[in-house]
């Protein structure tokens, strides 16, 4: 039996792992009807992918779901690394900043059942036991064909179609895409288990030795997700308890006792990638795209944070407001994240796996002295936890400066806008004050939603005048761009009331947040629907703005919103 649907959907999304939820849920969010399968008939029980870190935590506040994550999960602070009884490193994630200064343990169908409750709630149900087998892009509209378990087969029209169906990936498959990369020659063993030792529950513990890697990840409660490199041929069959014991034994100090394991694996891992993240009007994410070893655990965080930057993107395009160039974006932006990772990963895998006395001794001596160097430690906390993540080289980024207000004042300097964040930087958070009109403490919160957001602001000593200039440019963005939001932002309370144009006025009487963002004058930022910066102008420019949603979403798109 074969069925056709009628008028095509906005977007299939194909595989309902965490990154395929991740689209769905964000998609329908943003009023983007779509529908979402899977060939399995049931959800996975294991707990695979085991670690949230701190940006991807922020864009799930985005969705106003962070609480349900917070709630279950298990918080690590800090990071050691042993070589027998020897620490070599203790890296503190307390110094990471914003709302999540360490990382979350989370077992992934644990993620994956928030995210499908979530979207139960919009009235999205996974459709199940349905497998993709073709599909076609004419260009207008991509056609689908399904199979369902009962035999059943039919045909989808969508306008979008989301390959987030895995390394083994139909999606990819169907259109070519060459998967490049490698596979590593020694395999992995895995145990999620009870622990009895002394450490802290809140920290990552590592050991590195001449017989290879052990590393512990704390679930909560003494339990334990275990990883540790075996020697190439190793792995053929079923691992015991008793062989991770005996791992744990020769590898970490003694006295560390493993007991109930729920979950025991030998696996192999590889590092691959494909060329484009697009093709037509079909996308890849996640695993599908890019494949990597675990070191880090970034990887379903990766591959969340693709989506979180492409449903934006699709969202405007449905809905008139940017041209289907925009979409380009998403491969422009995200394939260097995957490649940096894929680096990353790849050196970080070899240097704990050495086996070479000579390579160990050289890491050992070297790895202390590095971690104790400040802006070593700062760096890697801003990778490890990816809020330094950052598009700045993206060709939807841009920023307008005046040649005479560029030039830093010899008294604010240090304020000068260069020390605020760049185009495709995060965009920072920071406290607000308290008024009649605004029960939100954070800057962060007052953009969560859907809409661009346009932060004005007043600069360090407001005057009237430019009050009044900032309520003119309110006044033609929200008149003219229907999908921006403006915030005011002023160091003097008694100036709130002044701009009526603006959606919100916020209260910086400290001046934190001015200081954060460089605007000691008044200057604009444009902040993204994935939080990173779009565009920034000093001084304010309504015109700079304009020409730049011409550049990015198509002239006669700005044109036409302007004429509603």
């Amino acid at each position: 039996m074969t069925n056709k649907t009628g008028a095509p959907i906005s977007a299939l999304v194909v595989g309902a792992g965490p990154i395929g939820l991740t689209m769905a849920l964000d998609l329908t969010m943003r009023g983007i009807k779509c529908r979402i399968v899977d060939r399995l008939e049931q959800p996975s029980d294991k707990s695979k992918a085991v670690g949230i870190h701190a940006r991807t935590l922020e864009l799930l506040e985005v969705l106003g779901i962070e609480k349900e994550f917070l709630e279950l999960g298990h918080k690590i602070h800090a990071t050691n690394i042993y070589s027998g009884k020897t620490k070599l490193v203790h890296l503190s994630m307390d110094e990471i900043g914003g709302q999540y200064p360490y990382a979350l343990m989370l077992p992934q169908n644990q993620t994956e059942r928030i995210l499908t409750e979530q979207l139960a709630k919009h009235g999205i149900s996974i459709e199940r036991g349905v497998e993709l087998i073709d599909f076609t892009d004419d260009g207008d509209v991509v056609t689908a064909n399904l199979k369902h378990t009962n035999g059943d087969t039919e045909k989808v029209e969508a306008y979008w179609l989301l390959g987030c169906d895995g390394a083994h990936s139909t999606v990819r498959h169907k259109l070519g895409m060459t998967f490049d990369g490698g596979a590593y020659e020694q395999p992995f063993a895995t145990v999620d288990c009870h622990v009895d030792w002394n450490e802290p529950d809140d920290e990552l513990v590592g050991f590195i030795c001449e017989g290879g890697s052990v590393f512990f990840f704390p679930l909560g409660n003494k339990r334990y997700r275990l990883v540790a490199d075996g020697a190439p041929g190793e792995g053929d069959g079923d691992l015991t308890i008793e062989e991770m014991q005996a791992i744990v034994d020769k590898r970490c100090y003694p006295g560390i006792k493993l007991k109930d394991p729920v979950w025991l694996a030998w696996f192999k891992i590889s590092h691959r990638s494909v060329e484009s993240y697009k093709k037509g009007r079909c996308f890849v994410l996640g695993d599908a795209a890019h494949v990597h070893s675990p070191a880090l655990g970034q990887g379903m965080n990766t591959g969340m944070q693709d989506a979180f930057n492409l449903a934006w993107k699709i969202e405007l395009v449905e809905k008139g407001i940017a041209q289907q160039k925009l979409l380009d974006s998403y491969n422009l932006e995200r394939h260097p994240v995957g490649q940096a990772l894929l680096r990353r990963t790849d050196l970080v895998t070899k240097l704990v796996t050495l086996r070479s006395a000579i390579g160990q001794g050289i890491r050992n001596r070297l790895m202390p002295l590095l971690a104790d160097q400040e802006v070593v430690q700062h760096r890697a906390l801003q990778t490890l936890s990816m809020i330094g993540l950052n598009y700045r080289h993206s060709s939807i980024v841009g920023q307008h400066r005046d040649p005479v207000t560029a030039i830093a004042h010899p008294v604010t300097g240090w304020l000068d806008f260069n020390h605020g964040p760049m185009p495709g930087d995060r965009a920072l958070d920071g406290e607000l004050s308290p008024t009649e009109t605004s029960t939100a403490t954070r800057l962060l919160e007052k953009l969560h939603g859907v809409n661009h957001n346009v932060l004005l602001f007043a600069g360090l000593h407001d005057s009237s005048d430019s009050l009044r200039y900032i309520d003119s440019i309110l006044h033609q963005i929200e008149s003219q761009f229907e999908f921006v939001n403006c915030h005011v932002i002023v160091s003097n309370s008694q100036d709130a009331s002044t701009c009526k144009s603006a959606h919100s006025v916020l209260v910086d009487s400290d001046g934190t947040l001015h200081h954060k963002y460089g605007a000691a004058q008044s200057c604009l930022y444009l902040v993204r629907p994935d939080e990173y910066i779009g565009f920034r102008s000093q001084p304010i420019s309504f015109d700079a703005l304009r020409k730049y949603f011409i550049d990015i979403f198509g002239a006669q798109v700005v044109v036409e919103a302007a004429k509603k």
